[in-house]
């Protein structure tokens, strides 16, 4: 199973990046403030309990949900360390949204930027993001089934100018 290596090998090439460390330095000022330390677990744990949830294929309550986007804000508001922790984590996760992007033009290939249901401004930002992410290789470009068609109600064109 040589590709749990590379997960592996990834997963400790993330740990050194910028960002994750950012993270675990706020994280360790937040544990500096008692208060602050237990708010911010008792978002942990609520949102955990909302993740599993969903890895067991449960809707999580919207009253859970509203409840945790509620606690969040709270902290932001309350909390600088941790209005800086959620900053920060948004940085990494623009980072995994991009390994998890190109891990799957890499299986699937890419979209033509003519087959993304963009704006024009926007899809010249979707090839900048698809040239950077194929890291100058020639990956094949991602079929897309005739007649595929969006979910009803989904437009795109509401960010037209």
């Amino acid at each position: 199973m040589e590709y749990i290596q590379k997960a592996r090998e990834l997963g400790e090439a993330l740990l050194h990046t910028p960002e994750v460390t950012k993270l675990k330095e706020v994280e360790a000022e937040i544990k500096k403030d008692p208060v602050a330390w237990a708010a911010f677990e008792e978002y942990q744990e609520k949102e955990r309990n909302i993740v599993t949830a969903q890895m067991f294929s449960k809707v999580p309550s919207e009253k859970d949900t509203l409840s945790l986007i509620d606690l969040k804000m709270r902290l932001i508001r309350q909390h600088p360390t941790i209005r800086t922790f959620f900053t920060f984590q948004q940085d990494f996760e623009r980072i995994m949204a991009t390994v998890n992007l190109t891990i799957t033009t890499t299986i699937y290939g890419f979209p033509s930027t003519d087959q993304l249901p963009f704006p024009k401004e926007l899809k010249n930002l979707a090839q900048q993001l698809l040239n950077n992410i194929g890291g100058g290789k020639d990956i094949p470009e991602m079929q897309i089934p005739e007649g595929f068609k969006l979910p009803e109600g989904f437009n795109f064109g509401d960010f037209k100018k």
